[in-house]
């Protein structure tokens, strides 16, 4: 029943979109919601509650899952397309070596003779790679204890080990998994860039979102013209690895961009809303960017006990931080934040906006800067992922 459900979504959707006067996406779009917005839904007493009464704007919400339905097929159909480019290509230069092509990736991730051995002893090498890789994703990383740092990474890798050393073994054991797919892609790569690929499959256009900075904290030029807009969560995973994107877009862009932090904490982290609610009670105190960056490099202990301690390490004067989380005067800022982000659709995160013109999870530093010189031409940017030579 669910996939029956969502095969007429599609179909309704496209059939708004082709449909009546085969308006392109380029024209007027159906406005259901100024059909709508003003129906009844319910009555009290005799009292009637419209759609509108339920701070829902039914055009802006049909707008939005119409874009995301847009883009989740091209990602779909790029997807499907690298493949085929990638079948084609192992396919060409397995006739040139007279195979197969399934021979010629058994060639490709053959094991050298004494390489497993050579895993086996390097278990600890492959471990300080991984935290390594903890450090520059996390920077309070470093200063955790090695005990701190061990349970820090089963925690976000998702290992089970109960110590060390048995850590260190799923390490391995992933590393060997992943063995063959580098090795295929890493051939498949060359191949690619042997070959002459020109992608036609156009990327959509990123939709704009109506969605104010408010008076939240930010870095940059006050009166830039450009300015992004950052929803994320404290205990978010991903929001922790657009920090240095971010970071790196600033050193770049300088005044010229203006960079907002806006709270949306989720409801499957525990901590988020409270650890929001703490980092504007430092904002309070003008300290809320170094408290900020504690709250992302300690995201496994954002309990209350915790939160104080990042507030006595940021320097903030604890007397008052208490009294402002105790008292939960920070709640209403927090609560309308997100309220602005579902108002507008947004439910994930990270979550940025440059202009208004939304894009969700991590982008790299080339692609903002991407949209931000497309804004500054006049020109809608597109969804990441080059088009051009694949």
């Amino acid at each position: 029943m669910r996939n029956l459900w969502v095969s007429l979504l599609v179909i309704f959707l496209l059939w708004a979109v082709n449909g009546a006067g085969k308006e392109s996406m380029e024209g007027k779009k159906p406005a259901p919601g100024k059909v709508s917005q003003e129906k009844i839904v319910a009555r009290i007493d005799g009292k009637e509650i419209r759609l509108s009464d339920l701070d829902y704007d039914l055009q802006k919400r049909y707008e939005f899952e119409l874009h995301k339905l847009e883009e989740n097929l091209y990602q779909e159909q790029r997807f499907k397309l690298t493949k085929v480019i990638e079948r084609i290509l192992l396919e060409k230069e397995a006739k040139s070596r007279n195979t197969t092509p399934d021979e010629l990736i058994a060639m490709i991730n053959a094991e050298p003779e004494g390489e497993e051995k050579a895993e086996k002893v390097d278990k600890e090498k492959l471990y300080q790679n991984s935290l390594d890789n903890m450090k520059g994703i996390y920077p309070g990383f470093t200063e955790m204890s090695e005990d701190k740092q061990l349970e820090e990474l089963k925690r976000v890798m998702g290992f089970k080990g109960s110590n060390k050393e048995e850590v260190k073994n799923e390490i391995a054991e992933m590393n060997k998994k992943l063995k063959p797919f580098g090795k295929k892609n890493e051939f498949i790569k060359e191949l690619r860039e042997k070959a002459n690929i020109e992608i036609l499959l156009e990327r959509p256009e990123l939709i704009k979102l109506d969605v104010s900075p408010d008076d939240d904290p930010y870095l940059g030029g006050k009166d830039a013209k450009i300015t992004l807009i950052e929803f994320a969560d404290y205990q978010c995973p991903f929001c922790s690895k657009v920090r240095p994107v971010l970071n790196d877009l600033l050193a770049k862009k300088g005044d010229k961009i203006k960079v907002v932090f806006r709270d949306l904490p989720l409801p499957s982290h525990q901590n988020a809303k409270v650890a929001a609610e703490a980092a504007e009670c430092a904002d309070e105190q003008g300290k809320f960017w170094g408290f900020h960056d504690l709250l992302f490099d300690n995201q496994g202990s954002l309990d209350s006990e915790s939160l104080k301690g990042y507030a006595k390490s940021a320097g903030l004067n604890l007397e008052e931080f208490t009294q402002c989380l105790e008292s939960g005067r920070q709640r209403k800022e927090v609560d309308q934040d997100a309220a602005d982000a579902r108002l507008a659709g947004i439910r994930s995160t990270p979550s940025i906006l440059v202009n208004g013109y939304y894009i969700t999870g991590n982008p790299s530093v080339a692609y903002l800067e991407e949209v931000i010189a497309d804004v500054e031409k006049g020109q809608i940017p597109r969804v990441q992922e080059d088009a051009g030579k694949g």
